[in-house]
């Protein structure tokens, strides 16, 4: 065993390696708090482990992906267990990874010399949300495929490069086998590789510049600015004085790090056991009456699009995200004070209390929609949160003054509009969907108004759809849909043919 340590330490000088990771001496009065990198990093292993062996079992394709999910979970011992934990620790990812950067501002450490380290951080948060976005898809029930499908038409809100998003996200115009083989392509190569650099970068910055003392170590005597000229001096002086009285890297921080890598290990596999991962029916995209629910760390970006009017909705869907990410990455290049104290950073503070304040409202406003109680006459059963809010916009815009729905509506003097009592049997979601936003494509001639962006957003024309594609007259408990879909593109189609 000494001849093997001897041979490897003249080639790759291990014991060299000891010193420079191992025999540091970390600043004084670190706390628990500290340990957030550490207990993020445990939750990335998590990860790595349990994706590696679900990907050994997973088909990514649209005929086998679910099934393949179900045999994981009930053919394969501790399948279950290996998959709820891989769903747990992504929002143990997101929750751990938003909490250091808390700790991290509130401290002012992305201040000199961390400044670069600050925007490595940043970039895991956003790759950390993508894998969240791109795991959607992946056991493709119905609560991946219309999730996935409500954020892609999201992205193609954006103004002028939005329809090439979609193309880009999707691999085509409609969710299929080419978005589920991006997605996970995604998933498992381009995130985890991305993910894996910026880390070993982050890691070996930290060795290099040490653990950010406490803020009021680096306040005393500093100079007012970061950038002044003595301030580089004034931190090299105080930082080795604080290094100085402080404990070795090794055992006791090595320690605290363990038992709270370990805490997250065991959370983890606690949630996974009592609650699992979950998953719905198999993804049905003519199912038009299912309610799609984002994560809980996409309900406030969902929630604020549900407040806002059809028209600025793509102003919002792009520039709420901008304006974050160009917040975070600029912030260290122009918030340069030497004080770091966060009690003495009002502005940062009131910052802070606001994004964080506002994200725990909306997402408590998503948790409290109220579930239905009363039976709709003219769908014979309770309607969704999302059917009420369609039926709610419907009247808003006097639909009924030139449709009938059941007994009501259609009294408008001349009015040849349809019948939309059963409309639910006759189209489906995704015909009814383009229909609302441009009938004039699918009958040149109609007096139908477009209802598409800016006059409805795009989130408000799905609600009403939804509505709509739940009307199917009096039993509608035991009716069968025949659909009949014809879109503008099916009869060009048909016109050339000779």
């Amino acid at each position: 065993m000494l001849d093997a340590f001897r041979w490897l330490d003249e080639r790759i000088d291990v014991a060299g390696l000891r010193r420079a990771l191992l025999d540091r001496k970390m600043p004084s009065e670190l706390s628990w708090w500290h340990t957030l990198g550490s207990a993020t990093l445990t939750a990335f292993m998590v990860q790595v482990v349990t994706g590696v062996v679900l990907a050994m079992y997973y088909a990514p394709s649209p005929d086998h992906a679910y099934d393949s999910i179900r045999y994981l979970e009930r053919g394969v011992m501790s399948g279950a267990l290996l998959r709820g934990m891989h769903h747990w620790g992504a929002s143990a990812m997101v929750v751990l990874v938003l909490a250091h950067m808390v700790r991290v501002f509130t401290m002012g450490a992305y201040k000199y010399p961390r400044e670069i380290n600050w925007l490595l951080g940043v970039a895991l948060l956003f790759i950390v949300l993508g894998f969240g976005f791109t795991g959607y898809l992946l056991p493709w029930d119905q609560k991946a495929y219309w999730a996935t499908a409500v954020g892609t038409n999201i992205a193609g809100t954006t103004p002028v490069v939005g329809g090439i998003l979609v193309k880009l996200l999707r691999g085509g115009s409609q969710l299929g086998a080419a978005t589920l083989a991006r997605f996970y392509a995604l998933h498992v190569l381009l995130l985890p590789i991305s993910l894996g650099a910026i880390v070993l970068v982050h890691i070996a910055l930290v060795v290099r510049q040490g653990i950010a003392p406490r803020p009021h170590v680096l306040e005393t005597g500093a100079p007012q600015r970061t950038d002044h000229p003595e301030y580089a001096a004034y931190y090299r002086t105080t930082y080795q004085r604080s290094k100085s009285a402080g404990v070795p890297f090794w055992p006791q921080i090595v320690a605290k790090d363990l038992v709270v890598g370990a805490g997250v290990v065991l959370v983890i596999a606690l949630l996974a056991g009592i609650y699992g991962a979950g998953l719905e029916a198999p993804a049905d995209p003519t199912d038009a009456s299912y309610v799609p629910h984002p994560e809980w760390y996409f309900l406030p970006f969902f929630e604020l699009l549900k407040l806002v009017p059809g028209s600025m909705e793509s102003v919002v869907a792009v520039g709420a995200p901008a304006a974050i990410v160009l917040a975070l990455l600029l912030l260290p290049l122009f918030d340069r004070g030497s004080t770091r104290s966060l009690g003495q950073r009002p502005a940062s503070r009131f910052g802070m209390f606001a994004i964080l304040g506002g994200m725990a409202m909306l997402i408590g406003s998503s948790v409290r929609e109220e579930a239905p109680t009363a039976v709709a006459p003219e769908v014979g059963r309770p309607l969704t949160s999302v059917e009420r809010a369609g039926r709610a916009l419907f009247k808003r815009q006097q639909c009924g003054g030139c449709h009938a729905v059941g007994s009501e509506g259609g009294a408008e003097k001349g009015s040849d509009a349809p019948d939309l009592t059963e409309v639910g049997l006759r189209h489906s979601g995704a015909w009814l969907h383009s229909f609302l936003e441009q009938p004039e494509r699918f009958h040149p001639d109609t007096k139908m108004p477009a209802y598409g962006p800016p006059s409805l957003s795009h989130q408000e024309i799905e609600e009403i759809t939804r509505y709509l594609a739940s009307l199917r007259g009096k039993n509608w408990a035991t009716a069968t849909p025949e659909f009949r879909d014809t879109f503008p593109e099916t009869d060009q189609r048909k016109e050339r043919k000779p």
